[in-house]
C-alpha cells in the first residue's frame, strides 16, 4: 500500500546482505499474497453479512469494523516498531489475516462476522504498515519512487482476480471456496515472509504541528479518495448489477487502479510529487458519479465510471503517500507510512459505514452521488487554498 520518494528512511538497516538477499522480490511476493486475502473478502465478507440478514449499516460496518481495527493497530505503531522487528509484524500480521478467513463459514450472523473481521484488521494494520516501511530496506538507490510504485502494484495486483473473482465465486460455486482460498494465500504470505530482512526496525517520531500542516492537504484528500473507493466497491456488488457485471466493473477498477498506480510512480521519480493529487481526487470522483447514473443505465457507463475511478484512486495512492514523505523528511517515513496508511484504511472503513449510514434514505445512486460531491468539495477546497497560499506567497 505505501509509496517511498527519496531515500532510506526510518528503518535500522541489517546489513548491505539483508538488501542484497531478500530484497525486493520477496517482499512483493509477501504482499500479493496478504492483499490476495484482502482483496478476495473486501465484497464477499459484506455480502455474506446481507446473506445472513444484517442490515444496511452492519453490512457496510463489516468494512469500517476491520479498518477501525487496522487504524487502531496502526496507532500503536510508535511501541511496535521498537518491540517488534518488520519481518515479525509482517508474519504476524499475515497469520492474523489468514486464520479468521477460514471460520467465516462457521456462521452469517453478524456478530462472529464482525469479530473474525476485526482480528483481520488487526493483521492487515501490523503487515501494511511493516510491508510499506520495508520498501525503503529494499529498494535501489535513487529508485525509492518506482520501488514503492511496485510495491503497490503488488498490493493492487490481486484485485484484478480476487476482487472480482471473490464475488463471482462466492455467488456462483459457494463462499467457503471464497474463505478458505483468502485464508490460504495470507498463510502463504506469511511462509513468503520469512525471507524477509530478520533485523530491520522502523522508528516513529511524532509529527509536529508544523508537519502536520505541511502534510495535511494530501493526507486529507487521499483520506476522501480512500472514502469513496471503499464504499463503491463494498456496495456495488448489492446496488443492482448482477454478479458477471458487478464482477467485470471491479476488475475494471482494479486493472485502472494497477495502471494509473505504475505511471503515477514513474511521474513521481521525473516531475516530483502532489503534480497529480487533484488531478486523481477529481478523476475519482466523476468515476463515482458515472457508475451512480449507470445503475439506472446501460452497463457500458458502469465500466467506464469504474475505470476512472480505479485509475484515479490508484494515482492518488502513489502521489499523495511520496508527497507526505517528502514533506516530513527521509528521516521520518516510519512517521509518514503511519499516518498514510491510517488515512488509506480509515477513509476505506468510514466511507463504507458512511455509505451504509445514508442508504435507507439516498438509495444507492444517491448514496454514491453524496460520496462524490463530498470528495469533490474537499478537492476544490485544497485548490483554491493552495492558490490563496501561492497568492500570499507572490505579495511578500
Amino acid at each position: 500500500m505505501g509509496e517511498r520518494c527519496l531515500q532510506r528512511p526510518d528503518a535500522i538497516s541489517a546489513g548491505p546482505g539483508a538488501r542484497a538477499a531478500s530484497g525486493l522480490p520477496v517482499l512483493l511476493l509477501a504482499t500479493f499474497f496478504v492483499f490476495t486475502n484482502y482483496a478476495a473478502l473486501l465484497s464477499v465478507v459484506p455480502m455474506w453479512a446481507s446473506r445472513g440478514g444484517a442490515a444496511d449499516l452492519a453490512v457496510g460496518g463489516t468494512t469500517g469494523v476491520m479498518m477501525a481495527a487496522t487504524v487502531a493497530t496502526q496507532l500503536t505503531m510508535r511501541r511496535l516498531f521498537r518491540l517488534m522487528s518488520l519481518r515479525a509484524m509482517v508474519i504476524a500480521g499475515s497469520v492474523l489475516m489468514g486464520v479468521p478467513a477460514l471460520f467465516y463459514p462457521l456462521s452469517a450472523d453478524v456478530a462472529p462476522i464482525l469479530l473474525l473481521t476485526a482480528v483481520r484488521g488487526v493483521g492487515f494494520g501490523l503487515a501494511v504498515t511493516a510491508g510499506a516501511t520495508l520498501v525503503t530496506e529494499v529498494a535501489p538507490p535513487r529508485r525509492l519512487s518506482a520501488s514503492a510504485s511496485y510495491f503497490g502494484a503488488a498490493a493492487a495486483l490481486p484485485n484484478l482476480g480476487a476482487l472480482a473473482g471473490g464475488v463471482w465465486i462466492a455467488e456462483t460455486i459457494g463462499f467457503s471456496v471464497v474463505f478458505l482460498s483468502a485464508g490460504l494465500a495470507a498463510l502463504a504470505g506469511a511462509v513468503v515472509s520469512w525471507r524477509l530482512p530478520g533485523r530491520a526496525r522502523g522508528r516513529f517520531q511524532p509529527a509536529s504541528t508544523a508537519d502536520a500542516r505541511g502534510i495535511a492537504a494530501p493526507v486529507v484528500v487521499f483520506l476522501m479518495t480512500a472514502g469513496v473507493f471503499g464504499a463503491v466497491t463494498a456496495f456495488l456488488p448489492l446496488s443492482g448489477p448482477d454478479a458477471g457485471l458487478a464482477a467485470t466493473a471491479l476488475l475494471a477498477a482494479s486493472a485502472a487502479l494497477v495502471a494509473a498506480r505504475l505511471a503515477a510512480g514513474l511521474v513521481g521519480d521525473h516531475h516530483g510529487a502532489g503534480r497529480m493529487l487533484l488531478g486523481a481526487a477529481f478523476t475519482t470522483a466523476l468515476g463515482c458519479v458515472l457508475m451512480a447514473v449507470a445503475l439506472h443505465g446501460p452497463a457500458w457507463l458502469l465500466l467506464v465510471g469504474a475505470v476512472l475511478l480505479g485509475a484515479g484512486f490508484g494515482a492518488c495512492q502513489n502521489d499523495s503517500f511520496v508527497a507526505t514523505v517528502q514533506r516530513l523528511g527521509p528521516t521520518r517515513s516510519g512517521t509518514a507510512s503511519t499516518i498514510w496508511n491510517i488515512a488509506y484504511d480509515g477513509g476505506l472503513g468510514m466511507g463504507a459505514f458512511a455509505l451504509g449510514g445514508v442508504l435507507g434514505r439516498l438509495g444507492y445512486a444517491g448514496a454514491f452521488l453524496a460520496s462524490a460531491a463530498a470528495l469533490t468539495a474537499v478537492a476544490v477546497a485544497v485548490l483554491v487554498g493552495g492558490a490563496a497560499r501561492a497568492r500570499g506567497a507572490l505579495a511578500e
